[in-house]
């Protein structure tokens, strides 16, 4: 169920216009880590997938403007991974 959202995700950040090199980059790489994690193959840390769907929420939070669809679909990541309690 996260999986198509992760990759849900990664389709937008990738063809997303006007974003930053820098924080395309970034993104993309929160999103490997958070695929990774719910993989199961992420660090074993307890505190690991919180912190990560913590950087990926700040990331994106000064994207909200110019790229609500990114947003929206981080959010609805964000609050499943927590549900989940990944």
């Amino acid at each position: 169920m996260v999986k198509p959202l992760l990759e849900q995700l990664r389709a937008k950040v990738e063809t997303a216009s006007g974003l930053p090199a820098t924080t395309k980059s970034e993104l993309l790489k929160l999103v490997t880590e958070l695929e990774s994690q719910s993989a199961g193959t992420g660090p074993a840390s307890a505190t690991a997938a919180p912190q990560g769907v913590d950087r990926l929420v700040a990331s994106v939070e000064g994207l909200e403007v110019s790229h609500p669809d990114i947003t929206n679909l981080v959010n609805r990541i964000a609050t499943m991974l927590s549900n989940m309690g990944i």
